[in-house]
C-alpha cells in the first residue's frame, strides 16, 4: 500500500466552495460599510463647515455669510494646500456648495437664513450621502 500525502480532489473542491460562500456574504457587507464610511465623511464635512459659519459670526456680531470669500478662509488647509473639503465620492476638493444647498452624492451645502430686514440670521447645512441627505444642521443646533 501506498502512503500518499496531500489533499484529494473532494476535499479541494469542498474547500474552494466554502470560501464562494464566504465571499458571496463578505463582499456586500464591505461594500455597504464603504458606503457608510463615505456618509461618515460627508458628515465631517458638515460640522467642519458648521464651525467656519459659527467662527465667521462670532467675528462679525452675529451675522453669518454663505458666501465662499468669507468662509473659506476659516476652512483648514487640505492635503492639496486649498481649503475646499474633499467630496467622498468624487474624491475632488469642490466642497462646500457655498449658497447652495447639497443635491449630488458627497456634497456640502450651506444657504443663509434672512430675516424680516434682510439680515442673514442663521444658516442651514446639508450634506448629500449616496442617494439622499444625510445632515441637516441649522444655526443654534
Amino acid at each position: 500500500m501506498k502512503n500518499s500525502e496531500g489533499f484529494t480532489l473532494i476535499e479541494l473542491m469542498i474547500v474552494v466552495v466554502i470560501l464562494a460562500l464566504l465571499a458571496t456574504i463578505a463582499i456586500p457587507n464591505f461594500i455597504k460599510l464603504q458606503g457608510r464610511a463615505k456618509e461618515a465623511k460627508v458628515k465631517g464635512a458638515a460640522h467642519t463647515l458648521q464651525l467656519s459659519a459659527e467662527d465667521f459670526a462670532v467675528r462679525n456680531s452675529g451675522i453669518y455669510s454663505d458666501a465662499a470669500g468669507d468662509l473659506l478662509p476659516m476652512l483648514p488647509i487640505n492635503t492639496s494646500g486649498g481649503r475646499n473639503l474633499e467630496n467622498a465620492f468624487t474624491r475632488d476638493f469642490t466642497e462646500p456648495q457655498f449658497a447652495a444647498v447639497a443635491a449630488l452624492s458627497g456634497q456640502v451645502g450651506i444657504v443663509t437664513q434672512v430675516d424680516a430686514t434682510g439680515t442673514n440670521v442663521g444658516y442651514l447645512i446639508n450634506g448629500w450621502g449616496i442617494d439622499d441627505e444625510v445632515l441637516l444642521l441649522s444655526s443654534g443646533n
